[in-house]
């Protein structure tokens, strides 16, 4: 019976690790640095709370794309949890899943709900992006 405890012990320590190193090198965070945006480069900024359904659907369709654009743009999470991302969310009349693109010197140029797909969300910033801001 102990044994099978240290078993079950050690897998369930296991599975920890490789979630962990899933999270370190696989699924790529995405910065909460807003001191990012405005530094010679586009920024994609998105609102997201915590725990949030809405906000964890958008941070998920940002994570399917950013490999396609990070070389153009910058990519940050507002925390709404936080002092400095709820500022910034309400400086750009952002909630919950929505995003503002700001050109490389951190002026809004337009603000997005993120689509429910990737397809849509490469979409709409090919379409901003080759306007030429």
């Amino acid at each position: 019976m102990i044994k099978r405890l240290g078993w079950i012990f050690a897998g369930f320590g296991a599975l920890l690790v490789l979630v962990y190193l899933m999270n370190l090198f696989v699924l790529k965070p995405v910065s909460m640095d807003l001191s990012l945006v405005g530094q010679g480069k586009p920024s994609l900024v998105l609102a997201y709370e915590n725990f949030s359904p809405t906000g964890g659907a958008a941070l998920e369709q940002l994570r399917k794309v950013r490999s396609d654009y990070e070389t153009r743009l910058v990519f940050v999470v507002a925390d709404l949890g936080t002092p400095q991302g709820s500022r910034f969310a309400m400086r750009h009349g952002l909630v919950d899943g929505q995003a503002v693109l700001l050109d490389a010197r951190g002026i809004p140029l337009s603000a997005l709900t993120v689509p429910d797909d990737s397809a849509a969300l490469r979409a709409r910033l090919e379409e901003e992006l080759g306007q030429g801001r």
